[in-house]
């Protein structure tokens, strides 16, 4: 005989499976630190990707400007200028993306740890009802 309750955790496991059991299992195949290197890899390479589009904008927008001060200009002192905020804005991505993936990750075995006791749970109720 089905039970109410079995019905309402089965529902919810399936649900869970839909739509965030694949990601989550994809995620679980990685240590916390792999993981987490792996997204920061990643950033990185977005990061410094998204910074050379945005020197290259502002060189295209300000072209001119630069043409006309290029041989008056400390260019040291501007690509190091350009560096700074590079690095700050690094920082403080990877340190954003560092944050939100181990969050991530420590909610997928959260989610994980609920799945397996409820198919746990399920088991018993089934091994239970075998017996009777």
């Amino acid at each position: 005989m089905l039970s109410e309750y079995r019905v309402r955790v089965m529902t919810e496991m399936a649900i869970y499976e839909k739509h965030e059991g694949n990601r989550d299992r994809r995620i679980d195949s990685y240590f916390k630190a792999d993981y987490i290197s792996s997204q920061l890899l990643k950033s990185f390479l977005c990061a410094t990707f998204a910074g050379v589009i945005v020197a290259g904008i502002y060189a295209i927008y300000n072209f001119e400007e630069l043409m006309l001060e290029i041989y008056s200009m400390d260019i040291v002192a501007f690509l190091k200028g350009g560096l700074l905020y590079y690095a700050v804005f690094l920082i403080f991505y990877l340190a954003l993306t560092a944050w939100i993936y181990s969050r991530r990750y420590d909610r997928m075995r959260r989610n994980l740890r609920e799945y397996y006791r409820d198919l746990k749970e399920l088991s018993a109720y089934y091994e239970e009802d075998g017996e009777q």
